[in-house]
């Protein structure tokens, strides 16, 4: 198997994809964690429910060895390149080792600007009877 068989991506579609589903697994868990408190808040009095547990992804870092490649382009702006990233062939990396082999290390590191204190607040208190 050649290096041209195996489908590769702009280095800028792959590293925006690797955020987005950084993004999305928080999103997921920010919607378990408000359904759980939809869930605790509506425990009737004296029931048993666990309150819930809200979980941030505050410092993710993401590390990709690939094979890379610069791909010329002729655009409407004019001429210009764009650094195209594959897996790693496995032919390449059996026969001369995987440091050969690799030809890019991209590491990236998702941190908010902020502390992660920000939590959606919860639904309003019920009146106290009386």
């Amino acid at each position: 198997m050649t290096d041209n068989a195996q489908p590769s991506a702009a280095l800028g579609v792959l590293l925006a994809n690797a955020v987005d589903g950084v993004v999305q697994a928080q999103a997921q868990l920010d919607r378990d964690a408000l359904g759980r408190v939809s869930l605790y808040m509506d425990t009737p009095e004296g029931g048993v429910a666990l309150p819930p547990l809200w979980y941030t992804l505050s410092d993710v870092a993401i590390e990709l060895e690939l094979a890379a490649s610069v791909t010329r382009m002729d655009t409407a702006a004019g001429p210009g390149s764009r650094l195209d990233a594959r897996l790693l062939n496995p032919t390449a990396v059996s026969l001369f080792g995987h440091a050969a082999a690799s030809g890019l290390k991209v590491s990236l590191r998702l941190a908010p600007r902020e502390a992660a204190t920000a939590v959606p607040p919860l639904p309003p208190a019920l009146p106290a009877p009386g």
